[in-house]
């Protein structure tokens, strides 16, 4: 399977308030949005996890960075930065079936190291966790089914104009 364009680039940070401060003067980004999230349900090496899980996106461009920070029973974000501290993650991708990419990035000898659903302003969203190993950085497969079947692919202003339409994001900076 050929993967599209990166969506963004996921760091785990340990206080995503003082990050987005820190990385916005580094990058230049001055807005940041949180991702509103409801009714998560998160496995982590195939256990259901009871974890809460904060995200900020911002960008310059067409260049994202996502930041997570994380509380609550071990999953990968936890892991990671038990294991390696503050850093880049993974490289995130929309899909348009996640079990199609799942399995093809299966037969390149990828496994899915975590993998959730979630609500977020009406549409339910789907990812999975993908590596040769945890340690690495990983692929985060997204699929995001707007309304019934629709399937989001690369939305252009998906933090700011769709975002606020669907409340899906609500600028915090």
């Amino acid at each position: 399977m050929k993967l599209r364009k990166i969506n963004h680039i996921g760091i785990i940070v340990e206080d995503i308030e003082e990050a987005a401060e820190r990385y916005g003067k580094i990058y230049g980004i001055d807005k940041w949005y949180e991702l509103n999230i409801e009714d998560l349900e998160l496995y982590y090496k195939e256990k259901k996890r009871d974890c809460e899980v904060k995200l900020y996106f911002g960008g310059k461009g067409f260049t994202k960075i996502e930041l997570i920070e994380t509380h609550g029973q071990d999953n990968a974000y936890s892991t990671f930065l038990k294991m390696q501290g503050e850093g880049m993650h993974h490289v995130m991708y929309n899909v348009r079936n996640l079990e199609r990419a799942i399995i093809s990035l299966e037969q390149d000898g990828m496994s899915v190291i975590q993998h959730a659903t979630f609500r977020s302003g009406g549409a339910n969203v789907r990812f999975a966790y993908m590596g040769w190993k945890e340690e690495g950085v990983v692929i985060e497969l997204v699929e995001t089914e707007i309304l019934p079947g629709i399937i989001k692919g690369d939305m252009p202003g998906e933090m700011t104009f769709f975002g606020k339409l669907t409340g899906s994001y609500r600028r915090v900076r």
